[in-house]
């Protein structure tokens, strides 16, 4: 109706060639058009009020018209960040492709050159799921499940990366305690995001996690000499001490909170 175009162009003046804003005009006058028909179906006849009527139902076309803008701005941003990294991984590829070549071929080292494509395509893969870590945790709760899997795969895969390093290029003879510490690392990484994202029930996490990164902090510093392996057993009962302390504090706390909350109301 020429009414709602008068409306929306006082209320968002033209501005040259605005692709985003002529964009949200032609959809917020479908709208308005669509609603028109579905309020006049219902009997109400009077031109004049259905104008008003539909009108008064966008009451702050600026403030819609910015929404709408960031939305479209950041999908836009979104699809070329997608094609930044999709050509960006593609020329990585054939770049190290091209630099296993020319070393394999200049030092004849191929038994070791090969950690290049490895490890490349590794470290790749840990960027790619970092990004997935990134994007899910921008999302609701519910979906950090995902976000957590994904983490705890990115810091497996930059593991086997030091790993397969170590036992290329190093005389390291216990090069596997690289691969226990990583299992270490993953699970004290899935505790700090979860704490750090506020999960619900993290507490039950870290009460899991300690007493498994406990066994796996005997069997490194045990393999490394710095701890016997007939005494190292011990760092496993602390960690079962520890649970105990935080389940403790953790009752203690909610009992106080309880309590203030109780004397709370009493005092209203």
């Amino acid at each position: 109706m020429e009414q709602f175009i008068e409306y929306i162009e006082s209320a968002l003046p033209s501005s040259g060639k605005d692709e985003t804003l002529f964009k949200f005009k032609r959809k917020t006058l479908d709208e308005m058009n669509e609603r028109y028909s579905e309020i006049a179906k219902r009997g109400l006849s009077n031109q004049k009020v259905l104008s008003d009527l539909i009108i008064s139902e966008h009451p702050d076309l600026k403030k819609d018209y910015q929404e709408f803008y960031e939305k479209e701005t950041a999908a836009a941003k979104t699809k070329d960040n997608a094609v930044l990294i999709a050509v960006g991984s593609v020329a990585y590829i054939l770049g190290i492709i091209i630099v296993y070549l020319v070393f394999s071929f200049v030092t004849q080292l191929w038994g070791q050159t090969w950690l290049i494509i490895s490890n490349g395509i590794l470290l790749w893969t840990a960027y790619i799921l970092s990004l997935g870590v990134k994007k899910i945790s921008s999302m609701r709760r519910r979906f950090h499940i995902f976000a957590r899997i994904l983490l705890a795969m990115d810091v497996m895969v930059v593991t086997v990366a030091v790993f397969l390093f170590a036992v290329v290029f190093s005389s390291f003879s216990k090069s596997w305690i690289i691969v226990i510490a990583g299992i270490a690392l993953m699970f004290i990484s899935d505790g700090v995001y979860a704490y750090l994202t506020k999960q619900k029930l993290s507490i039950i996490n870290d009460l899991l996690y300690i007493p498994v990164i406990a066994v796996m902090l005997y069997i490194i510093l045990s393999a490394l000499g710095v701890l016997l392996w007939s005494k190292g057993w011990l760092l496993i009962i602390f960690s079962l001490i520890l649970d105990v302390v935080i389940i403790y504090m953790s009752i203690a706390r909610n009992k106080k909170i309880k309590q203030e909350v109780i004397d709370s109301w009493k005092e209203n």
